[in-house]
C-alpha cells in the first residue's frame, strides 16, 4: 500500500517537475541568445562608428554629403565590407556572424528639430552648411543595428546618432 502511494505521489510530481526544468532550461539557453545578439550588435556598431561620417567629406568632391539614395554601396564603388570607408556604406548591410543569427545595419540622415524627437531627413545637408552645431537639418546620421536569432531572439537593437565632427 505504501509503494502505491509512492508511485501515485511520484507520477503526481513528476510531470509538473519536469516541465519547469524544461521552462528553465529554455529561458537560459534564451538570455544566453540575447547575450550573444547583443555583442554581434556591439561588434557591428562600433565598427560603423570607427568610419568617417561621409565619403564626399573625405574625397573633397562634389556635394557636400552623399544624397541618402547613394547610401550603401554605390557613392564610392565599394563592394566588400573591407572596403567601406564612411558609415553610409552600411546601409542595407546584412551579414551572419553566427550560426542562427542574422544581423542587419541601417542609416539614414536624421534631424533634431525644435520638438526635441530625432526625425528622418528626406534630403542631405545642404552645401553651404559649415558648422553643424547650429544646424537643424541633416548634419547628423542615425544608424540602427538589429540582431536577430531564428525563434529565441527577435531584433535586438542599437541606435546611435554620429555627426560630421
Amino acid at each position: 500500500m505504501e509503494m502505491l502511494a509512492v508511485i501515485v505521489l511520484m507520477g503526481a510530481a513528476i510531470p509538473p517537475l519536469l516541465t519547469m526544468w524544461a521552462d528553465i532550461a529554455w529561458r537560459s539557453g534564451r538570455t544566453e541568445a540575447i547575450a550573444d545578439a547583443q555583442f554581434y550588435a556591439q561588434e557591428l556598431m562600433e565598427e560603423i562608428k570607427s568610419k568617417s561620417f561621409d565619403e564626399r567629406k573625405i574625397n573633397d568632391t562634389g556635394p557636400r554629403w552623399s544624397n541618402p539614395g547613394e547610401f550603401g554601396v554605390f557613392d564610392g564603388g565599394e563592394s566588400a565590407r573591407a572596403d567601406f570607408d564612411d558609415v553610409d556604406d552600411f546601409n542595407a548591410y546584412s551579414d551572419i556572424p553566427s550560426s542562427g543569427y542574422s544581423r542587419l545595419a541601417a542609416v539614414d540622415y536624421v534631424r533634431l528639430p525644435a520638438s526635441n524627437i530625432w526625425q528622418n531627413c528626406a534630403l542631405a545637408c545642404s552645401n553651404t552648411i559649415t558648422n553643424c552645431s547650429t544646424c537643424d537639418q541633416c548634419c547628423y546620421k542615425r544608424i540602427t543595428v538589429t540582431v536577430s536569432r531564428g525563434g529565441m531572439v527577435n531584433n535586438i537593437s542599437l541606435t546611435t546618432i554620429v555627426s560630421t565632427h
